[in-house]
């Protein structure tokens, strides 16, 4: 009797609550795929909250264009080459291999800029 109880009051509670605008969704954590042949960037571990993403081959971008200075927290590079990433100076501060991924880079830092070779 107890649960029957029980149920019928959660489902007058929720709809209660769903009356009242009060709406229960899960939380926006899912990582956020990266497509085939792309180098995708994200600002939050966990591949969430992607900022970049490019298939195109040697070229160069301004990861303070897409708010990734020194702030490239997870990655996916499913292109065929290598990403590089660079600081203010030009100076190599780390890469990332083909096909390479990392759902917490936070250890690394100094990231001004990426090429792709």
């Amino acid at each position: 009797m107890i649960t029957m109880w029980k149920k019928a009051a959660t489902a007058v509670a929720t709809l209660a609550l769903t009356a009242a605008g009060v709406v229960f969704s899960p939380a926006a954590s899912a990582a956020e795929p990266c497509r085939a042949g792309g180098l995708c960037l994200y600002r939050n571990t966990g591949f969430i909250n992607m900022k970049f993403v490019t298939e195109r081959r040697g070229q160069c971008w301004d990861l303070a264009d897409y708010g990734l200075a020194n702030a490239v927290f997870s990655y996916r590079n499913n292109m065929a080459v290598y990403a590089r990433f660079y600081d203010a100076s030009w100076g190599n501060v780390w890469n990332i291999r083909n096909g390479g991924s990392s759902s917490d880079s936070s250890s690394f830092s100094g990231e001004r800029y990426v090429c792709t070779d």
